[in-house]
């Protein structure tokens, strides 16, 4: 199940915060057996659980982690930090959510694409999209919709809230010809190491997460840009579902007291960095500015309009 050893091409760092997921350890076990042998992968995860412990995690020597139990660390912000922190070098950084699963040979896929991009002349490129869904059926076998293609993230369905806090409404639009991205899907990320130096904002609960991560990296210098193909999989949440078939917890459920004002405080940093323009750590960068990223993305940060 490690890969590693000799003929090893190239170095993965898979950055997973989890919060009491039962998906957690198939997410592991399946990105190990779907990856090609030919590259190491390595697991640097957060895992944050509900009053027991009862989430297995894998004792492997590429697996590390760090345990907290809630309300101790919620909140992807800081969740992602911590995962974050285990970083130890690799070439390359995938960012995703505990409730994934891969194509065959994702990792050779996905280094092929960045280093297409790179040969364009693109020197730190950024890959993200929201991920294809696997779900389960009424037997509750897992079943992966392979159909679905790598997407454009697109702010036009609600622009009415980008006026709020700064934090626009992302839907998934079928990609025909784009090449650049807009914006990051939280649950995909993947670029070079050097992405573990832009960091996450520990104050981000949930929402804001895309837009900050997206600024974050953009003005740091990273280029946003769409994959081919997704190779990844994800377990989109259905609460309109009678029996959610998955062992998914959420932390304002399990903590509607605190949960308000966790949410209220991430927007409002949010809308801090978005607003000022704020520069320095779990903010932004320095090589380029929030207002080119604005007009880059189609968002008119000043006058909180959408102009995509």
């Amino acid at each position: 199940m490690f890969r590693g050893g000799v003929g090893i091409v190239a170095s993965i760092f898979v950055q997973i915060p989890s919060y009491h997921d039962f998906e957690l350890p198939k997410t592991i076990f399946n990105a190990l057996d779907q990856s090609s042998g030919a590259h190491t992968i390595n697991f640097g995860i957060h895992h944050s659980f509900y009053k027991k412990d009862d989430i297995y995690i894998p004792n492997l020597p590429n697996i590390k982690k760090i345990v907290s139990e809630a309300p101790t660390n919620i909140g992807m912000g800081i969740g992602r930090n911590l995962a974050n922190s285990l970083y130890n070098g690799e070439d390359y950084y995938l960012q995703i959510d505990a409730h994934c699963r891969f194509d065959k040979n994702w990792d050779h896929s996905l280094i092929t694409y960045l280093k297409e991009f790179q040969a364009c002349g693109i020197e730190k490129p950024l890959l993200s999209t929201y991920p294809g869904e696997y779900f389960y059926n009424e037997r509750l076998e897992e079943y992966i919709d392979r159909a679905m293609t790598s997407n454009y993230i697109s702010f036009t369905e609600h622009p009415d809230r980008f006026k709020e806090h700064l934090i626009p409404s992302q839907t998934a639009v079928l990609n025909t010809k784009e090449v650049v991205q807009s914006s990051i899907s939280g649950g995909y990320i993947f670029s070079t190491g050097e992405f573990s130096t832009v960091g996450f904002n520990d104050k981000v609960a949930f929402w804001g997460e895309e837009i900050l991560i997206a600024a974050m990296a953009w003005t740091r210098g990273f280029d946003i840009l769409i994959p081919p193909k997704p190779h990844i999989y994800h377990l989109y949440f259905n609460s309109s579902s009678e029996l959610q078939r998955n062992g998914r917890r959420h932390v304002w459920g399990d903590f509607p007291d605190i949960w308000p004002d966790m949410d209220l405080a991430s927007k409002q940093e949010v809308d801090n960095i978005l607003s000022t323009g704020r520069v320095g750590p779990q903010a932004l960068g320095t090589v380029r500015s929030l207002e080119d990223y604005g007009v880059y993305a189609g968002l008119d940060f000043k006058n909180r309009i959408v102009t995509q």
